[in-house]
């Protein structure tokens, strides 16, 4: 049975350790088992079966997290947490650890490089420094003591230290850095795992397998398991009797621990899934998770540094029968497509078509069309038993423009909602019959002076008077009397009282030609700010007569 020792192990945990709040949380998690066994109900355990079978149930996108807009920027070790329901996700580009849930993905903490690099060595002694937190490598979770490590390797220069450091709960119940200890030079463990069975850490790199005591800073003897190497990832079964590893190989291994022996049918292909760099595995209930850290996908790929949440089932009786929905559909205005995966029969791999050469591998993918139209999208879905495939026609049309915040943006009947507010004295504004493309109005912005004049074209009242969270593009199209000016754009925040908070300008040469220019500015005290939209010439470009035309201004967002 995989599940009891692990989820019970706390209960060794020190009492004078726990917080008021750790017991409340730790009572809470006892009740919760208690009522699993009370309802008759039994942890789930891996398939007793030399045919198992992967199925890729999802995908936890990480590049950004759920919840957030950080992103992770490669991905090494993970360990689960239970009685917080959390894994954690070492960043050594980031030089930061990851706490996300598991279910969701949404990211709950982080941990950065700087709470490393302060920490002092076990024992005493001086902070660990820079060097020490430059390559993550490893998590691992020791449910007895309830401690979290963390292992940096010595990639990719002498100066950077492999290091070992444990983290504790604080008094909050969160976990913080507690001190270091530094690993001799070299020292490279890109996996690492607690047994339950057993009371140990073991950290493994290549085909060796080590026990690790933090508080001794010692590495014992190396045991290997027959036909196992390019070990990038390790974590042990709640009962401690079985280690399941992932390799250079992108192969996921399931190891009988006593026997040291690679079960039979366990050593298992994740290519097929999609998984291009194997670098982390963890159990959970009964899901295997996998960190993959490609670093060659594009930056707007969501298996970028995904987490591959895997179903282990036994072999298949049949082939599949693909099938699937497609949501919105064709007739929504959008050309962004939700598929959803109705196929029956345990498939585990699942090659979709989408019909404008995107090719995905996912369950229930998410695809943008780059144009509006017609498109055959195909699902083939297979098991080790076959595989079948179906099809669908999908329209897709252009999604609506976003709105328009600004009341008056053709100056079609008069220039309300506009002024020169700022200009210099003389500096006048005015509607003219056509516009752009022979629209039937424009506005012009004239210096009736006889010197140079700073020459403003302003939104008076602000069309924008309240802010919203996330940025604003202002756009307009301008033209000047003549070619080489300087006209600036720009958006201001402005407080309650009409102070500025922060501005955000963009350059343009006027051509005597229509065109369009645009500024973007993102609101830092949104909900009590406004916005001031200006196009403008500045004194030394001002000269006497036409300072330029403008048409089909703009402000989306928010």
């Amino acid at each position: 049975m995989i599940g009891v020792k692990h989820a019970l192990a706390p209960t060794k945990m020190k009492a004078r350790s726990l917080t008021s709040m750790r017991r409340a949380a730790f009572l809470s998690f006892m009740l919760a088992i208690l009522l699993v066994w009370s309802t008759g109900h039994s942890f789930a355990s891996l398939p007793n079966t030399s045919r198992p079978v992967l199925q890729l149930e999802r995908t936890i996108r990480t590049t950004p997290f759920a919840g957030s807009n950080l992103s992770a920027r490669d991905a090494e070790g993970s360990a689960s947490v239970p009685v917080d329901g959390s894994l954690w996700l070492a960043d050594d580009i980031n030089e930061s650890i990851y706490e996300i849930d598991p279910v969701s993905g949404r990211l709950k903490r982080v941990i950065n490089g700087s709470a490393f690099e302060v920490a002092t060595q076990f024992g005493g002694g001086s902070a660990a420094g820079s060097n020490r937190a430059e390559d993550f490598e490893a998590i691992a979770y020791d449910a007895a003591n309830d401690f979290l490590y963390v292992f940096s390797g010595s990639c990719c220069t002498s100066s950077v230290l492999p290091t070992a450091y444990r983290l504790v709960r604080d008094g909050t119940g969160n976990f913080q850095v507690e001190s270091y200890q530094p690993l001799s030079s070299g020292s490279d463990f890109p996996g690492a795992a607690w047994n339950p069975a057993d009371g140990r850490l073991w950290v493994g790199k290549g085909s060796d397998l080590r026990p690790y005591t933090y508080n001794t800073n010692t590495i014992g003897p190396v045991t290997r398991v027959s036909d196992l190497g390019g070990i990038l990832g390790l974590t042990f079964t709640d009962d401690g009797a079985d280690m399941l590893a992932v390799t250079g190989q992108e192969r996921l291994v399931r190891v009988d621990w006593g026997g040291k022996r690679i079960v039979d049918g366990w050593n298992l292909d994740l290519t097929a899934s999609g998984v291009a760099d194997s670098r982390g595995v963890d159990l959970i209930a009964d899901q295997l998770y996998v960190v993959d850290g490609y670093d060659n996908r594009p930056s707007d790929d969501p298996l970028q540094y995904a987490v591959f949440v895997f179903n282990v089932l036994g072999p298949p009786t049949a082939a599949p029968v693909a099938s699937f929905t497609a949501s919105p559909g064709s007739d929504a205005d959008s050309l962004t497509v939700t598929f959803t995966d109705t196929s029956t029969g345990e498939p585990t791999v699942w090659a979709w078509d989408f019909g404008d050469g995107s090719i995905s591998v996912q369950r229930h993918p998410i695809h943008t069309y780059s144009s509006p139209g017609t498109y055959t999208a195909t699902l083939t879905a297979s098991n080790s038993a076959g595989q079948s495939t179906a099809t669908s026609q999908i329209t897709v049309t252009s999604p609506p423009p976003p709105p328009n915040l600004v009341g008056n943006p053709d100056f079609e009947t008069d220039t309300t909602g506009w002024g020169t507010s700022g200009s210099g004295k003389g500096v006048s504004l005015s509607r003219i019959v056509p516009g752009r493309e022979d629209s039937i109005g424009a506005a012009r912005l004239t210096n009736e002076a006889s010197s140079k004049r700073k020459c403003v074209l302003n939104d008076q009242p602000n069309w924008v008077s309240a802010t919203s969270e996330g940025s604003y593009t202002a756009g307009m199209w301008v033209r000047g009397e003549k070619a080489g000016a300087v006209l600036k754009l720009m958006l201001r925040e402005l407080d309650g009282t009409g102070n500025q908070i922060s501005a955000s300008t963009s350059q343009h040469i006027l051509t005597t030609d229509w065109r369009k220019v645009t500024v973007v500015y993102t609101p830092r005290s949104p909900g009590t700010s406004s916005l001031d939209f200006q196009a403008f010439l500045p004194q030394a470009e001002g000269f006497p007569g036409t300072c330029f035309y403008a048409d089909d201004a703009s402000i989306t967002g928010g």
